[in-house]
């Protein structure tokens, strides 16, 4: 059973689909429940029919006390769109990005790259299904909502992951420190973006077997960014690079 208490990503997983989903919904004189967004979830539940509870305000405080008089209840873990890896790239269109986490471990970092690959028309997203941040509410409400959109691959092992995705034609790229100015990079029309863990950065295994490494050029006192605004940085790099 999983929870989604963000409004975005409650809206946004209700328009993708909520197949096995219910709303929680506040009731009584200490009810959080207002706003037009609510109002928008309400409303659109309705139409579709969803199932629809209603409890007292502590019931849902006691399952997320940041939650704004409703939730989402899914019993399959409606937090992402989980996906096989060989179906998608079998479906990959000759013009795609596809990005891989190595470990990739905050959720707030997950969620803003999620965010950040929807808005950029990733086609897919790999994560490992170990040490790295689950699926969670907290990733949803990170990505206001794009973790409804983005196919999310989970695999046991991001080499072979690697592999299989430069096998289907795709030339990598691995984003770490002292790699070419992405700036000159002529990205290839199918591109895998590789983005390391938050403090050690890109494994050595998956450096050593991207087809080219990458870096963003910094030019003031602090020498990274953020995972998830480097991510954004490369995304937009590809499509201006591809002039999409």
């Amino acid at each position: 059973m999983s929870y989604i208490s963000g409004l975005h990503g409650i809206l946004e997983q209700l328009r993708k689909g909520a197949d096995g989903c219910s709303l929680l919904v506040a009731e009584g004189p200490d009810a959080k429940r207002k706003g037009p967004r609510v109002r928008d979830i309400l409303e659109f539940a309705a139409k579709n029919k969803l199932p629809l509870q209603t409890l007292g305000q502590e019931s849902l405080d006691a399952i997320d006390p940041e939650n704004k008089g409703i939730i989402l209840r899914c019993a399959d873990r409606g937090t992402g769109q989980k996906a096989s890896l060989d179906q998608l790239l079998a479906e990959a269109p000759e013009s795609c990005l596809v990005l891989i986490l190595d470990h990739i471990e905050d959720p707030q970092n997950l969620g803003a790259i999620l965010r950040s690959a929807d808005a950029f028309g990733a086609f897919f997203v790999v994560v490992p299904t170990r040490r790295a941040s689950p699926m969670s509410d907290a990733v949803a409400r990170a990505s206001a909502g794009a973790s409804a959109w983005v196919p999310l691959v989970m695999v046991q092992n991001l080499a072979d992951a690697l592999a299989r995705i430069k096998k289907a034609g795709f030339w990598t790229y691995g984003a770490e420190m002292g790699g070419a100015a992405v700036e000159n990079c002529d990205f290839a029309e199918r591109s895998c973006l590789v983005l390391g863990n938050e403090g050690e950065g890109l494994s050595r295994l998956l450096s050593e077997r991207v087809d080219s490494l990458v870096s963003i050029p910094m030019r003031g006192h602090v020498d990274s960014l953020n995972v998830s605004v480097a991510a954004a940085i490369l995304m937009h790099e590809y499509r201006r690079s591809r002039r999409e």
